[in-house]
């Protein structure tokens, strides 16, 4: 097993989740899944383990990352380039039928294109692809599809940010092109004949679910069975570090493990394999590796931990920051930074009482019912989005970090 703290990781690399794929592909028979969660959890690894899954027993797979896509007809393109060499494999009976259809709907997806380039910016919104012509476009791809002999697996990653794209780019009409587009997604593709052939895996690492409900359309995802990834039990966390460490020859037993897993104190392996990284790094720098002793290395975890968070070693906490002022704007984004910040102050967290009247003082001139709704809107989005968790151990309910490595980094980030 390799130290791998970046790109998505598969065969021998990926570990620990072998029940939740199966668990996710028995979905798959029956349901469309959409699988939330902030970047560097492994939604990707398993969604990827999932189409091999599938593909196991006689499924098509395609995935599409829609997350530069701004609007529905690049999504289309997207589903198109994908579908195009799965295409070539079906049987030459079954491609033969397809292959005009196809054709045409390429031709079409090209012009389309070029009349919304072509267009002045007076009549853009007349004639961009949240017009109908999208629609029945999509609805011939589609089509396709479900009238293969073989089910299909579309994986669309990144489907919320697409969302916020539309919004962020037509203030008058973004949001009514995406209540369109989700309409679209359960309802027309749904009524399609053939549709139970086609399962749809969803995932994103900003909150589809709080877009929704700031927008009035949460109705518009309830037939999605949403699902999230759960950190690693302690046992399979420290499986996983152990395997690491006879990979690269290190002389971490159980309790050194175990301690390294507490130092990051949300599980999940991503995390773990970057924790791990730096403590070899440590090791490596500060000891003789002929006669390291677990003490020795654990005596590097602490200060391994604060490399994690230095500027240079920080790329991955910045979305945590960047993704509220996609989700939220810029004053919510802005509140929810600083309730972060004072949660930060402490590694136990933040009390809500003292968080509340953290809050009212940003919002003098709101009534007292208007800053406790924005606290609860923003408790449960933090909350929902793994920021934080309610810890009630010690007998008063405290706010604190899943991830402790993000809360350091907070605190180095947003104080002098």
């Amino acid at each position: 097993m390799d130290n791998i703290a970046g790109t998505p990781v598969e065969g021998e690399n990926f570990f620990g989740r072998s029940t939740e794929v199966g668990r996710l592909a028995d979905i798959l028979r029956n349901d469309d899944i959409l699988l939330l969660g902030p970047r560097r959890i492994g939604k990707t690894s398993i969604c990827r383990a999932v189409m091999a899954h599938v593909k196991a027993s006689n499924w098509h797979a395609i995935e599409i990352n829609v997350a530069s896509c701004e609007d529905e007809l690049a999504f289309l393109e997207k589903l198109h380039s994908a579908l195009a060499p799965e295409m070539a494999t079906l049987g030459s009976k079954i491609k033969d039928k397809f292959a005009a259809t196809f054709d045409a709907i390429s031709t079409r997806i090209k012009s389309i294109k070029i009349a919304v380039t072509g267009a002045c910016t007076a009549s853009v919104d007349l004639a961009a692809p949240a017009s109908e012509d999208w629609i029945h476009l999509g609805n011939d791809l589609l089509r396709l599809l479900m009238q293969a002999d073989q089910p299909w697996l579309v994986y669309i990653d990144e489907l919320p940010i697409m969302l916020f794209n539309m919004i962020r780019n037509d203030t008058p009409g973004g949001v009514k092109r995406v209540r369109r587009f989700l309409d679209w997604f359960r309802n027309d593709v749904r009524a399609l004949p053939g549709s139970h052939s086609v399962r749809w895996l969803v995932s994103g690492s900003v909150g589809l679910d709080t877009l929704v409900q700031q927008h009035g359309m949460a109705d518009t995802i309830n037939s999605l069975n949403h699902q999230h990834l759960a950190a690693f039990t302690e046992d399979v966390a420290i499986a996983m570090l152990r395997k690491l460490a006879e990979r690269y020859q290190l002389a971490l037993d159980n309790e050194a493990a175990r301690k390294l897993v507490a130092a990051v104190q949300w599980a999940q392996p991503y995390y773990l394999q970057k924790a791990f990284h730096y403590l070899r790094q440590r090791v490596s720098a500060n000891t003789n590796a002929n006669t390291t002793t677990a003490t020795d290395i654990i005596s590097q975890i602490e200060p391994a931990m604060n490399d994690m968070v230095q500027p240079g070693s920080d790329n991955d906490f910045h979305h945590w920051e960047q993704r509220l002022a996609l989700q939220l704007g810029a004053a919510q984004a802005a509140h929810a930074i600083a309730l972060l910040s004072l949660a930060a102050q402490d590694a136990t967290g933040a009390r809500p009482e003292n968080m509340l009247i953290h809050l009212e003082g940003r919002m003098p001139n709101d009534s007292t019912e208007k800053q406790r709704e924005m606290f609860i809107n923003l408790r449960d989005i933090l909350q929902r989005d793994a920021y934080w968790w309610p810890d009630e151990s010690s007998g008063n309910k405290r706010y604190r970090f899943h991830l402790e490595p993000l809360r350091r980094w907070w605190l180095r980030r947003n104080s002098l």
